[in-house]
């Protein structure tokens, strides 16, 4: 049985990978400077809050397994330690054990 943080950075791995798929989708190049809708990754597995990024910004965040984008305040103190803000987006990391290696094990790029 997991634990609940574990179970936490498993629901953000689901939407990042929910975002990967519609990245795989979607025909702009990710220098594209156009505001694109993604779904929060955050750990709760009931949000379906939209957060917009630019095809450049959502890469950025991607290019370490561990960072996720989510809409602000949706961080989980206990899981998450927020790296960056704007008005649209924060992207935060896993800093604890289990759920950096959850985040890096399910990671569709790697």
């Amino acid at each position: 049985m997991l634990d609940w943080r574990d179970q936490e950075a498993t629901n953000e791995t689901v939407f990042r990978a929910m975002n990967e798929w519609s990245e795989d989708a979607n025909d702009g190049s990710p220098a594209d400077h156009r505001i694109n809708t993604y779904l929060c990754e955050c750990s709760d597995r009931r949000c379906t809050e939209p957060i917009g990024l630019t095809g450049s910004e959502y890469e950025a965040v991607r290019a370490v397994p561990v960072r996720f984008a989510i809409a602000l305040n949706h961080e989980n103190p206990e899981i998450d330690r927020v790296l960056f803000e704007n008005q649209r987006f924060a992207t935060v990391e896993k800093f604890y054990g289990a759920g950096a290696k959850i985040a890096r094990s399910t990671d569709p790029r790697r």
